[in-house]
């Protein structure tokens, strides 16, 4: 039998023990970057055609009359049937590469997005932008491109995935102004045509040089045929038994921790996308201008960019509980100033409730994907983080209708707000009983316990 040759593999030596450590590829971790670059862009451009909905939602009101629990209905059943493509998109991603799924993806959101510049009716409208636009966003946006992160950083996850996250609310930014001006210089019909193709170009154009696997950057160092415990332990695991698993999705789900990330992701998606959905309709009953009103959206969104950063950052000094527990009282605060300048109109209250909305759901955006990791890091976390991202998108949905439908009945958003508050106690509380900080310390904790 012919011995196998070693000899391009490094080789650390010890008198002692044998070592098995991971070798560091600086330039890997350098294309990780780009990678970080390419998803930011991306999640920016996606992002934009699920934040704009409140913009194209007064035009299309105002066009054809719709109830607004109907148009909110639309973009219930965008957010579901956009978020049933994540575990399979996870676990697409996982086993064929980014590069296709994000190619597919582009092309199926362009061309829903070109077929919405031609509705007549509200169910034309539900085929266009609730299933095909929805079924290209799920390919292109949040958990393919989080999977691709998590495949290229394996510790101190925090800083890219705030900085990616964040280019959700530099879509927000930039982009619903954008199609909110858009929209009154050249019509609603217009600007879907524009963004069906813009969009997808660029991703495409980004995505064929850049997207690619990630190299195998864990070898074994072999010396002798002693391996020392000490060097292997994961210094930042107190669960054990529970890191050592070999998660799958059935196994996942068949745990109390998955259920209770499911039920705190869907209330707090519950609150922050009922908002989204609505707060340029609520404003525009104040006695906003429609373009005015969205520049509090805008707003929103560049305060979500630097927040999505801070909150992954600090979640690895401080620990994800804490840090989600800042962001949900920010959240709070937020809603309170909506309630407030409801009852009592003042200038500055939407200024107030862009800044602490905006840093509460940043948080809502940064955590999710980290705490996942902290219980089901592995080979299928990307079906399992899609898996749990369904009752993201379905929290999210149900809080878009519900806020539709109770406007239908009582004529203003007080109720709302008051049901938005209590789902962000729960989402709070669920994060706690979860606890992550039982599976694994984040690396700012880890001097307490070495």
């Amino acid at each position: 039998m012919q011995s196998e040759d070693f000899s391009t593999l490094p080789l650390i030596f010890s008198s002692k023990s044998c070592k098995i450590s991971p070798v560091k590829d600086n330039k890997a971790l350098n294309f990780g970057w780009i990678i970080v670059g390419f998803s930011f862009i991306t999640l920016a451009l996606v992002y934009a055609v699920w934040y704009s909905f409140s913009v194209f939602f007064v035009a299309l009101l105002k066009e054809f009359g719709w109830s607004r629990s109907i148009g909110a209905g639309a973009f219930s059943l965008f957010i579901i049937l956009s978020s049933m493509t994540g575990p399979f998109m996870g676990a697409v991603v996982d086993r064929f590469g980014p590069k296709r799924v994000i190619i597919m993806g582009s092309l199926i959101l362009g061309a829903g997005l070109a077929l919405c510049s031609s509705i007549q009716t509200w169910w034309q409208f539900y085929i266009f932008f609730s299933a095909i636009t929805a079924m290209g966003l799920g390919a292109t946006g949040w958990v393919p491109n989080i999977t691709i992160i998590q495949h290229w950083f394996k510790e101190k996850r925090g800083l890219p995935i705030g900085i990616v996250s964040s280019g959700v609310g530099i879509g927000i930014l930039i982009c619903v102004p954008s199609v909110q001006y858009l929209i009154i210089q050249v019509g609603w019909r217009i600007t879907y045509g524009i963004m069906a193709i813009f969009i997808p170009l660029v991703v495409i154009s980004m995505a064929i040089p850049f997207l690619k696997r990630p190299p195998k950057t864990t070898q074994l160092l072999l010396v002798d045929k002693e391996i020392s415990p000490e060097v292997t332990k994961d210094p930042l695991v107190v669960n054990e038994e529970w890191a050592s698993q070999t998660w799958t999705v059935r196994q996942a789900i068949a745990t109390k921790p998955f259920w209770l990330l499911s039920l705190s992701f869907f209330w707090g998606s519950f609150a922050t996308q009922s908002i989204f959905a609505h707060q340029v309709a609520f404003f525009m009953d104040r006695g906003l201008e429609a373009l005015f009103a969205s520049y509090f959206v805008g707003i929103v969104g560049v305060v979500s960019i630097g927040s999505k950063i801070l909150w992954g950052v600090l979640s690895d000094k401080i620990g994800r509980e804490v840090t989600y527990t800042i962001g949900m009282a920010c959240s709070i605060s937020g809603i309170i100033f909506l309630i407030v300048f409801n009852i009592s109109p003042c200038s500055s209250l939407p200024y107030f409730y862009a800044f602490f909305f905006g840093m509460g759901y940043a948080v809502t955006a940064a955590l999710p994907p980290l705490i996942t990791a902290d219980f089901f890091e592995g080979k299928a976390y990307g079906g399992i983080f899609g898996s749990l991202m369904f009752f993201v998108s379905v929290g999210g949905a149900s809080g878009a209708w519900f806020a539709g439908f109770i406007y239908d009945q009582v004529g203003n958003y007080m109720p709302v707000f008051i049901v938005l508050i209590a789902s962000l106690f729960v989402s709070n509380f669920s994060t706690w009983w979860a606890a992550p900080r039982k599976i694994r310390i984040v690396p700012g904790k880890r001097k307490q316990f070495t």
